[in-house]
C-alpha cells in the first residue's frame, strides 16, 4: 500500500512538474513573439543588416535563457530565421542574400504548414523581383502540388478546404506571374530589381517619403498612448491626431505635387480617428461622425473601405443602431459580388489569352473572404433589427 501511495504522489508530482515547465515554456514563447516584433518596429525602416543584427540578439537572448529545452531552442531558431525571410523580402537584399535566408528556414523546418505557404511566398516573390523564375517556381511547383493533394484528400473525408483554396489562388497567381518571366514576360504592376536601380525619385517624392516617414511615426505614438492605456479619453485621442494632421499638411505645403499626399494624410487621420471612436466605444454620435467624414474625404482604396464599413457598422450593432449598419453593410455586399464577378471573367479571359498575372486589383479570395464577412455581419444586424 505504501509503494502505491509513493507512486501516486510521485505521478502527481511529475505532472505538475510537467504543468510548471509548459507553462514556462508558453510565457517564453509569448515574450520571444514580444521581442521579434519590438525588433521589427526597430528595424524595418532601416536596413537589411541592422535587422538580422537585432533579430540574432533576440534570438541568443532566448536560446540562452532555454538552452535545456531543445524543442523550444528549435522554434526560436525557426522563429528568427522567418523573422529574417520576412526582412530579406522587404528590404530586397542582394537575391544570394534572400537564397541564403530561404535555406537557412529550410534547415530548421517551418514552424506549420500555414508558415510554410506563407515563407514561400515571400521567398518566391524574391525570386520574381530578380527575375529568377526557375528558383521560385522549384519552390512553388511541388508546393501547390502537395496543397492540391491536401485539398482532394480534405474533400474526400468533407472537411474544410478554404484554406487550400486560397493558397493554391495565392500561391497559383505567383506561380503563373513566374512562368510568363520565364517567357520574356513581365506582370502588369510588377516591380523588379531592375526597375528600382533605373528609377531616379524627383525631389518632391524623396521629401513626401520623408514626410510620410515622420507621419507614419507620429500616428503609432499616438495610438500607443490609448492602446496600452484604454483609460484615455477620445477627444483628446482625436485632438492629437489632429494635431499630428495638421503638422505634416503644413510641411507639405500647397504645391500641387503634394496635393495627393496631402489627402492621403487626411484619409489615414480619418481612419485613426474613426478606429479610435469604435476601439474606445464611444457614443454613436460620434463614431457616425467619424464615419462621415471619412466617406466625405473618400477611402484609400477598396480594402480600407471594406475594413473600415467592417469596424463602422459592427460599431452600430453595438450601439444597437441596427439600420444604420445595414444601410452601410447591403450597398458593399453587392458591389463586392459584382467585383468578383468581373475579377474571374477578367481571368478567364486572361487565361484564354495566355497573359499574366496583374498585380492591379485584389484576389477572388479577397472578395470572397469579405463577402463571407460582411454576409455574417449583415445577417446579425438583420436579426438585430428584427428583435427576439
Amino acid at each position: 500500500m505504501a509503494d502505491h501511495v509513493n507512486i501516486g504522489y510521485l505521478n502527481g508530482s511529475a505532472r505538475t512538474t510537467m504543468k510548471t515547465q509548459q507553462e514556462d515554456t508558453g510565457a517564453q514563447f509569448s515574450a520571444l513573439a514580444k521581442a521579434i516584433d519590438q525588433a521589427w518596429l526597430q528595424t524595418h525602416k532601416g536596413d537589411f543588416t541592422d535587422a538580422v543584427r537585432e533579430y540574432q540578439r533576440v534570438e541568443a537572448e532566448f536560446v540562452a535563457r532555454m538552452n535545456d529545452n531543445a524543442p523550444f531552442v528549435l522554434e526560436t531558431r525557426r522563429r528568427i530565421a522567418e523573422a529574417i525571410l520576412s526582412a530579406a523580402h522587404s528590404h530586397h537584399p542582394s537575391f544570394d542574400v534572400c537564397r541564403e535566408a530561404w535555406n537557412n528556414l529550410v534547415r530548421f523546418g517551418f514552424t506549420n504548414f500555414h508558415t510554410r505557404c506563407m515563407h514561400s511566398w515571400f521567398y518566391a516573390d524574391c525570386c520574381a523581383y530578380d527575375e529568377q523564375p526557375e528558383e521560385g517556381l522549384a519552390v512553388l511547383e511541388p508546393l501547390l502540388a502537395e496543397i492540391e493533394r491536401l485539398r482532394e484528400e480534405a474533400r474526400a473525408t468533407q472537411r474544410p478546404t478554404g484554406f487550400y483554396e486560397n493558397e493554391i489562388e495565392h500561391l497559383g497567381d505567383l506561380r503563373d506571374e513566374l512562368l510568363a518571366q520565364q517567357r520574356g514576360e513581365l506582370s502588369p504592376g510588377r516591380i523588379t530589381r531592375r526597375m528600382d536601380e533605373a528609377y531616379q525619385p524627383t525631389p518632391e517624392e524623396e521629401r513626401i517619403d520623408e514626410l510620410y516617414d515622420t507621419f507614419w511615426e507620429a500616428r503609432r505614438a499616438v495610438f500607443n498612448t490609448y492602446a496600452r492605456s484604454w483609460d484615455r479619453s477620445f477627444a483628446d485621442v482625436a485632438a492629437d491626431y489632429r494635431r499630428v494632421e495638421a503638422d505634416i499638411v503644413a510641411r507639405a505645403g500647397e504645391a500641387e505635387a503634394f496635393q495627393p499626399f496631402v489627402l492621403e494624410v487626411r484619409q489615414v487621420v480619418a481612419e485613426n480617428i474613426l478606429t479610435a471612436a469604435c476601439g474606445l466605444e464611444q457614443p454613436f454620435e460620434a463614431c457616425r461622425d467619424a464615419w462621415n467624414e471619412l466617406v466625405h474625404l473618400g477611402f484609400r482604396d477598396f480594402g480600407e473601405q471594406c475594413r473600415m464599413t467592417d469596424m463602422y457598422a459592427k460599431s452600430c450593432g453595438l450601439n444597437r443602431k441596427p439600420e444604420e449598419g445595414l444601410a452601410v453593410v447591403e450597398p458593399l455586399l453587392a458591389e463586392l459580388e459584382q467585383r468578383l464577378d468581373a475579377e474571374l471573367e477578367r481571368r478567364r479571359e486572361a487565361h484564354a489569352k495566355s497573359e499574366p498575372p496583374t498585380h492591379e486589383e485584389p484576389s477572388p479570395s479577397f472578395y470572397r473572404d469579405w463577402i463571407k464577412s460582411l454576409g455574417e455581419l449583415r445577417d446579425k444586424l438583420e436579426a438585430q433589427r428584427k428583435g427576439p
